[in-house]
């Protein structure tokens, strides 16, 4: 479905009843990434899921009015009051995904009820970020077939490395990588505009978070790292951080099991 908010046309889907839960997914992908992993989850589940493709990525290409991530999360802010009003809804975000959570929380924190964030970023700029050393750990050979040319980026992404990964990444990662608008994104890089204009402040804006927050760091994870973000964990907020082993930037397909288990809790809590 598309949705024209400040004059820019915004892709996304919808499944379900229920309370709201919003998701957004990281730099150079799309909704499909999420919508693979988490859909499953929600069998037999009454809630409203409502998947955006973020300006520049998957279906959501008109971005003649975005400049900056100041613009996109003001799009996700009027996104979310168009279609929920002042009701109270859940966040979900991966990555850059992560980073608009973020300022979410930041900016309307009293319609966040909860937020269930993995590696998510801190530092937008690359060259401030404090990242991990990636590993893999090769559980079985894996039959290649089709997409062999992505092969070693899953191989460079991923830690868990077997036919299950695999065939997750592909499903998930691909699809955005073919509609990924590189020169629209490298442009908003390139201006230092990448990152929002309150990044430095995030911390100390969070400290007071009530908004029940799982933020899901992977310890080898060489995109975002998992340090930095430690610096939101505040004894007054409500945010709580795991970082998990045997885990990257691609937490989602490397360890499934625990993802599922802290996703049900955090549901529960929802």
């Amino acid at each position: 479905m598309q949705i024209k908010i400040k004059n820019t046309n915004l892709n996304y889907k919808i499944y379900g009843s229920g309370k709201p839960i919003y998701f957004f997914h990281g730099m150079s992908l799309d909704s499909t990434s999420l919508e693979v992993v988490y859909e499953p989850l929600f069998k037999n589940k009454n809630y409203q899921r409502i998947y955006l493709d973020l300006p520049g990525l998957g279906d959501s290409q008109d971005v003649h009015e975005v400049n900056s991530s100041d613009d996109v999360l003001e799009l996700v802010i009027e996104f979310i009051k168009q279609i929920s009003g002042e009701k109270k809804v859940a966040i979900i975000g991966h990555s850059y995904g992560g980073y608009i959570c973020l300022g979410l929380l930041a900016k309307i924190p009293d319609q966040i009820k909860a937020a269930f964030i993995t590696c998510p970023v801190i530092h937008a700029n690359k060259a401030d970020r404090k990242v991990s050393v990636h590993k893999n750990i090769f559980l079985e050979d894996v039959k290649i077939g089709k997409n062999a040319d992505k092969y070693q980026d899953f191989v460079k992404g991923n830690v868990v490395i077997n036919q299950d990964a695999w065939e997750t990444y592909q499903a998930t990662v691909i699809p955005g990588l073919a509609k990924y608008n590189r020169p629209f994104w490298d442009k908003i890089k390139s201006e230092k505009k990448y990152q929002f204009s309150f990044e430095d402040e995030l911390p100390l804006t969070l400290s007071g978070l009530q908004s029940k927050t799982t933020i899901l760091l992977g310890k080898n994870d060489y995109i975002v790292g998992y340090q930095e973000q430690l610096r939101l964990l505040n004894s007054h907020n409500n945010i709580q951080e795991l970082i998990l082993n045997d885990a990257g930037h691609n937490l989602l397909t490397d360890i499934s099991e625990d993802l599922n288990f802290y996703f049900n809790k955090f549901l529960k809590i929802y």
